[in-house]
């Protein structure tokens, strides 16, 4: 009976060892607070359950950050309260402080934002309950950093140490099966059939291939540098895609004989002299595309060598430019609604005098925090709900019926640890996790478990109410707001829309290849929100390859403009392209109509057939960049 319990609850071997690992971590930290007199020793065991990872390098880098975050937040909350301004100043300095950090969060890297998430919400601890308790605002600041070092270094010897270390070889294999299937992927587009499906998966995967490379990275030097390759390859696929379009395009048959050379070179890996065979025989017939498939082989290649090599600067701006989770217009809108719903909620609070409000505005700014920083949080408001609403709950168990009792310093830790063995549990269960984090957070916040204990019924009450306000606040909030996966589908398809006008444009102060670069981070984060945004998905299949050759195309009529050696009507036709696809004035359909146009009108030649390439590059692509100009047209 007690297997099929635990199997139920989804615990096997390894999650109760987690778990069993977890509750020593966090009741030896609430330990080592309380022993030492520490106020408010229950934040110490907090950062257990969250700083816990299912890899080594991000327990040791999410430690690192939550301990460098929280110390941003605390000098800033010192600050603010430093400033001697009134409760109506100091809530608008931490609510810019709020929005400024949750900005940050959507605009870095990797477990990077966890610390910009920690700053936000440290301040918030520090300046809150100050407008209150002002004299006691110094000593609360002083316990958090207290309680966040003694946390951060318990759950990394007890759980960190034993939890095992990054696949990042077997990541890495992955990232060069990318290479692979690109060039698999080229061969099909060249040989003129439709590869809609794969193309699009080939894409997927590449987004969640960049998604993973900072957290298989974490932690290690030489995972940080090899993750510069990773970018690397990921560009250099996209090119051989696009090239691979254009030349489609541009060549018809004579592109199908080179169709069969480019998968005989992936699976040529090991057969250098087969490669370099291979490789002339693309030279001879499409130059250009041997220039982007030379490119790709060498970051291949790559791999094969000491990762202590890898150098950003070996890539150029296409790496550095490689960011696909940036999307500025989404943070700024996180941002104000963070800031905004902390500095306010702290302000009517202050002004209803109600002492739980600084408890209220606290989790106000944490959840939205945390929601700001989930790719679907529609999606999880169900989770955590759960998780801390149980967590209120259990902390109000705890503050009824065992608290009260409580009378010594040993007692008070016996009195916490079984509700740290089961919140332990469930956070290690692979089938609660999710909920788990918040419960255990909810519950220790909740619980205050301190000496000496507060007992006052009104007092306790409130407390759970503003916590279960806040969580209820937020989630209705999330869900009253547009989905922010749709909203961040279209930012990505504005600007692939922009770079695409730039570069028919022609050459200014940004380099075109440049531009391109920086459409690859947009072309990504597309991919991988549409990944999420199902419907959306199914009604862009075959778009992002045509908008690469696009880009392909426009670049490469002005390439030929350059020249010189075209007729006038080549030149106009040409020029008119350019410029209709720069100002984007008309629908896409009447847009690939009128250069197609154009191109039958003209002698057949290179400059015909661009238009060709061109007209039906924006057909195949036009729902794609329909998204970012409203509703998905079919």
């Amino acid at each position: 009976m007690l297997d099929k319990f635990l199997q139920g609850a989804g615990l096997d071997r390894h999650a109760i060892a987690h778990g069993l690992r977890l509750a020593l971590a966090a009741v030896l930290a609430f330990s080592i607070a309380s022993i030492f007199h520490v106020d408010n020793a229950f934040w110490a065991a907090m950062p257990v359950f969250v700083v816990t990872q299912p890899r080594r390098g991000l327990v040791f880098e999410r430690a690192v950050f939550r301990i460098i975050g929280s110390i941003a937040g605390i000098a800033a909350g010192l600050g603010i309260l430093k400033t001697g301004g009134g409760p109506w100043e100091m809530m608008a300095l931490l609510g810019l402080w709020v929005a400024v950090n949750a900005f940050l969060v959507h605009m870095l890297r990797g477990v990077h934002g966890y610390g910009a998430m920690l700053s936000g919400i440290s301040a918030s601890i520090v300046v809150l309950p100050s407008l209150f308790h002002p004299e006691t605002a110094f000593a609360l600041a002083v316990s958090r950093a207290e309680c966040t070092l003694i946390g951060v270094l318990c759950v990394t010897l007890v759980v960190g140490l034993f939890t095992p270390p990054s696949e990042r070889d077997a990541f890495y294999e992955e990232v060069r099966n990318v290479a692979i299937e690109a060039l698999r992927v080229a061969g099909l587009v060249l040989g003129g059939n439709r590869a809609d499906a794969a193309e699009d998966g080939l894409f997927r995967t590449m987004a969640d291939v960049q998604r993973r490379g900072a957290l298989v990275s974490a932690a290690s030097p030489e995972g940080y540098r090899r993750l510069h390759h990773v970018e690397a390859l990921l560009v250099h696929a996209m090119g051989v895609l696009g090239a691979a379009r254009l030349v489609a395009g541009i060549q018809g048959e004579r592109a199908r004989a080179i169709a069969p050379l480019l998968p005989a070179l992936a699976e040529a890996r090991q057969d250098e002299a087969l490669r370099q065979s291979l490789m002339a025989q693309i030279e001879e017939q499409a130059a250009d595309l041997a220039a982007d498939v030379r490119a790709l082989l060498a970051a291949d290649a790559v791999f094969d060598a000491d990762a202590r090599s890898a150098d950003v600067r070996s890539f150029g701006s296409k790496a550095t430019w490689l960011a696909p989770h940036r999307d500025e217009r989404m943070a700024a809108f996180v941002a104000l609604l963070a800031g905004g719903a902390t500095g306010v909620a702290g302000y009517i609070g202050y002004l209803l005098g109600w002492p739980a409000a600084a408890l209220a505005a606290l989790g106000i700014c944490t959840f939205s925090m945390i929601f700001g920083s989930m790719p679907r949080p529609k999606a999880m408001v169900p989770v955590l709900l759960k998780g801390v609403l149980s967590g209120v709950a259990m902390a109000l168990v705890y503050r009824f019926l065992v608290q009260p009792h409580v009378e010594t310093v040993p007692q008070l830790i016996l009195s916490v640890a079984p509700f740290a063995l089961f919140g332990s549990l469930v956070r290690a269960s692979p089938k609660h996790a999710g909920w788990g984090i918040d419960l255990n957070m909810c519950f220790w916040l909740g619980s205050q478990a301190k000496l000496p204990a507060v007992t006052d019924t009104a007092t306790i009450l409130a407390e759970a109410a503003a916590l279960a306000f806040a969580i209820v606040f937020v989630t209705t909030a999330v869900r009253l707001l547009p989905e922010p996966v749709r909203q961040r589908a279209r930012n990505a398809a504005q600007a692939i829309g922009r770079n695409l006008a730039r570069i028919a444009a022609g050459p200014g102060a940004v380099p075109v290849e440049k531009i391109q670069s920086r459409s690859t981070r947009h072309f990504l984060r597309l991919a991988l929100e549409l990944e999420s945004a199902i419907d959306l998905a199914e009604r862009t299949k075959g778009g992002f390859g045509a908008v690469l050759a696009l880009g392909r195309a426009l670049a490469r009529m002005h390439a030929l403009l350059g020249k010189g050696a075209l007729s006038a009507r080549e030149q106009a036709a040409l020029k008119e392209a350019l410029a209709a696809v720069a100002d984007m004035g008309e629908p896409l359909p009447q847009l690939a109509a009128r250069i197609a146009e154009r191109a039958n009108g003209l002698p057949e030649g290179e400059a015909a057939r661009l238009l060709r390439s061109a007209s039906a590059a924006l057909e195949d692509s036009r729902a794609l960049l329909n998204i970012g100009l409203g509703p998905v047209s079919a």
